[in-house]
């Protein structure tokens, strides 16, 4: 399934310095089957040319959980829909401490009353984005989206 056309609009582009940007929920299940959640900018979020979706985590547990399962929640919201899209792992690049991986979209629903919906939003500043190690993210969603979908690996 490829990505949804207005959730991949949401996701795709720089995140962008002293702009107010989305965090998107990204969730994984503990080794207790409890929800793990990991908070993702747009600078550790992509979606390839093949309709995959790309992420790039630097928590220990977020990738001990995909290493188990190779699945993901993405939450996502845009004006007046909830996005709800189940991943599962394709492939994945290690970059200590980074983990690059490609998701293929298994289900996606758009939930909506046709209410305004409000993000979880942030204010990202360099400091920021050195900290979250924002350039070796892009570094590693290039490198995923140059191995294509048809990659193995992770």
């Amino acid at each position: 399934m490829n990505v949804d056309a207005d959730l991949a609009h949401l996701l795709l582009g720089p995140a962008e310095i002293g702009n107010d940007e989305q965090a998107f929920v990204f969730l994984t299940v503990d080794e207790h089957g409890y929800a793990h959640p990991a908070l993702l900018s747009r600078a550790e979020l992509d979606v390839s040319p093949d309709g995959l979706v790309l992420a790039v985590v630097a928590s220990t547990r977020t990738k001990a959980n995909l290493a188990r399962d190779r699945r993901a929640t993405l939450i996502a919201v845009g004006g007046t829909v909830a996005h709800y899209a189940k991943l599962r792992l394709m492939a994945s690049i290690e970059d200590d401490p980074l983990l690059g991986a490609s998701f293929d979209v298994i289900e996606h629903k758009r939930d909506s009353i046709g209410i305004e919906l409000a993000p979880i939003t942030f204010r990202p500043s360099a400091s920021l984005a050195e900290l979250e190690h924002w350039s070796s993210s892009a570094r590693l969603l290039s490198a995923l989206v140059a191995r294509g979908s048809g990659a193995a690996g992770g």
